[in-house]
Order: C-alpha cells, then structure tokens, then sequence
C-alpha cells in the first residue's frame, strides 16, 4: 500500500474508531491505539510504518504535547512543584530498581539489569495528556502534577542512561549530558521569557496568509530539535514552547488554531503509528520474565509516582489518578532497549518485552484514568466536542 493511501487510510479510520469508542463511554485514544494493532503487522498487517509515516507521527505527537503546555497554568504548577517533584522521583526511584531486581532475579548481568531497570523509568505523557483532554481535566490539580513530573521523570531518565551508557563505555558522559540540558532549559526560558511577546507581535502585522500560527509553528519545531540536540526528548521542547507562548497575548488563537491541525492529522496518525512500529514475539521461552517485567514497569509506577504525590500532599483519590496517569512508557523506554539491542546487552525476546510493556501500558491507561474520575463523578460525556478546547475548571 502506497504511503498516501497508508495515510489516508489512517485518518479516516482513526475517526471511526475514535467515534466507537466514544459511543462506548471509553476514550478515543484508545481506539486509535487499537486500531494501530489491529492494521500493523501485529494484525491484518495491512499498513506499514515508513519513514514518512513516522515522520507525520513525530509531528503529531509534539502538537499534542505543545498544546498541553499552551494549556499549563503556571501558577498552578508553581503551587504544585513540590508534587510534581516527589511524584517524578518515586516514578523514577521505584520502577529503576525493581527492574533491576528482576534482571538479576532471571540471571542477566549487570549491564542487562541496568539497561532493563533504565527502560521503566521515563513517563510517555502524550496518552495521559490526551486522555486528560478528552476528560476536560488537564488543567486540574492532577494534569499539573503529571505534566510537571512528567518533564522531570523525562531528564532523569535521560541522565541515568547516560550514566548507564557511560558507565559500561568505560567512562561517564553525565557530566556532559547534564551541561547540554541545563544549557538548554536555561537558554529556552531566557527566549521564551523575553522574546516570544514581540515574536508573535511581528507574527500579527505580517501580510500573510496564517503567519501568527506559521510561526508559532516554526517555533515549535525549533524548540523540539533542541531539546532533541540536547539529548532531551523532542516532545519536552515542544511542551516548554507550549508553556512560554502560553504566556502571550495569543495563546487561545494558537490553540484553536493548533486543535484543528493537530487533531485533523498530525495527531491521530502519531497514536495509530504507536501500533503500527513493530510485530509483537514472544520467545525464548521468557514468558514468565515478560509477564513479571511488564508488571513490575506497571506497579512500579503506580506506587512510586502515587506515593510521591501522596506525600507532596494530594489527596488519595488524587494521587491515585496520578499514578495512573505515570504508568504509560513510550519513546525513551524503546531507545533504551535500543541502544541495549545494539550493543547487544539484550536480545530480541527482551526488546519485545519492552515493545509489549510500551503496548499493554498505552492500552489500560485510558480507561484506568478514565474510571478514577469517573468514580467520584468528574468525568464528561466522551465524544462531546467544542470549536475551541475549553479546560477552566475550579477546584
């Protein structure tokens, strides 16, 4: 199939099945995620991910994420940094070390148990954020705590595997690595602090067609091959820009304009290519290691991320969703069974195992965080849709 069928095919379907689930009281999310399944080679085998497919994908997933950080309320996220950072620590701390311990636990080496306890560590935000979307609660007290300790997990986990690399490499690079991201983050703020007001302000006066939300764009493409270059996950950049031009005079300009462009395209292919990456195995006989290993990434989570926000001072009920929505691995948990595959510190049955644990987690989160709200009444009726996202709620 053509990548422009291959696309085609995608879109269209992925509205369907969004709408089924919508019809079912469960949330879109996942029926784009199933329908990835359902037409990859772990299906019907029918839609191949391409370079130009992943690319469209890459895209959709740092709107997504940009939104979010046009959505973040800073101040709220000032009052909740202390949950924010207990939550990453436990998500980060807890989830290490139990993958660790299993590795050992099955006999890998030490280099094995590290890379496996690595590859739990980094949250994948964009299925909680969506999720959080569809339930008009991003901006609440627990889309904050997720999305702050979601940014932190991220640098940690990045630090970790280049201390892990570094470390089996005979030398450490951490050193480095932390220089590039403070540098980073750093510079990112200073721009978006002082500059992006009089950016967007050229942005109006220009005499063109979309300019304000063309450059808004440009921006946030800019601010993700950065983060990238920085050895930081694209998606962060993305959500930093997100926040800054958040701050402007235009902010719900950008958002409707980046809602429809986001959700037409770019972001519903990114959630079906999620299926679409890789043919599921299970082999070697490692069933037991698979099974454990995926429930370890997902209790490990769990508990750690709802422990930290706990004792950052949410409330359980809080605290649960929060735990629910750190359990989802994805981009950085396959770069690490990368680059442990290719240095051949693990083999294929455990990079599957990674690949499932990225699946299964994707899978339940939905309707996990979808249920937590529900139980206390809070959610809306899924599928209900406005022109312009509209997620001010008092707490």
């Amino acid at each position: 199939m053509s990548t422009l069928l291959s696309t085609a095919v995608i879109i269209i379907s992925a509205k369907v099945g969004s709408h089924v689930l919508s019809k079912l009281k469960q949330p879109p999310v996942l029926g784009m995620l199933l329908l990835g399944l359902l037409l990859g080679p772990s299906g019907l085998n029918i839609v191949r991910s391409n370079e130009v497919l992943k690319t469209l994908a890459d895209i959709g997933v740092i709107i997504l994420l940009f939104m979010a950080g046009l959505e973040t309320d800073l101040a709220g996220m000032r009052k909740e940094g202390r949950v924010s950072i207990l939550t990453a620590t436990g998500g980060v701390i807890l989830p290490f070390f139990s993958g660790f311990l299993i590795g050992r636990a099955f006999h890998f080496n030490i280099g094995e148990s590290l890379f496996l306890g690595t590859a739990l560590t980094a949250t994948s935000v964009s299925i909680p954020v969506m999720t959080l979307f569809d339930l008009d609660r991003l901006r609440g007290p627990e889309g904050r705590a997720i999305l702050g300790a979601s940014v932190m997990d991220d640098v940690m986990a990045v630090l970790i595997l280049a201390f892990t690399a570094g470390l089996l490499g005979g030398g450490s690079k951490i050193v480095v690595s932390l220089g590039e991201m403070s540098l980073f983050f750093v510079l990112a703020c200073i721009i978006g602090l002082f500059a992006f007001q009089r950016i967007m302000q050229f942005a109006m006066r220009l005499q063109a067609s979309q300019a304000l939300l063309a450059v808004a764009f440009g921006i946030l493409l800019i601010y993700a091959s950065a983060a990238d270059l920085a050895g930081i996950a694209p998606i962060t950049g993305a959500y930093v820009a997100g926040v800054f031009l958040g701050r402007t005079a235009v902010r719900r300009r950008l958002l409707s304009g980046m809602d429809t462009i986001g959700h037409a395209l770019f972001i519903s292919i990114f959630f079906v290519h999620v299926g679409l990456q890789e043919k599921l195995q299970i082999g070697g006989g490692q069933y037991l290691f698979l099974v454990l290993y995926i429930l370890v990434g997902i209790v490990g989570k769990f508990v750690g991320c709802g422990l930290g926000a706990t004792l950052g001072g949410l409330r359980i009920y809080r605290s649960v969703r929060v735990g629910i929505g750190m359990i989802p691995r994805g981009e950085v948990a396959l770069a690490v069974a990368s680059i442990a595959m290719s240095r051949g510190l693990v083999g294929a049955a455990e990079f599957s195992s990674t690949v499932l644990l990225v699946v299964v987690t994707a899978l339940i989160t939905p309707p996990l965080l979808k249920w937590s709200f529900a139980e206390r009444g809070e959610t809306k009726e899924l599928g209900e849709e406005n022109d312009v996202p509209s997620h001010d709620h008092t707490e």
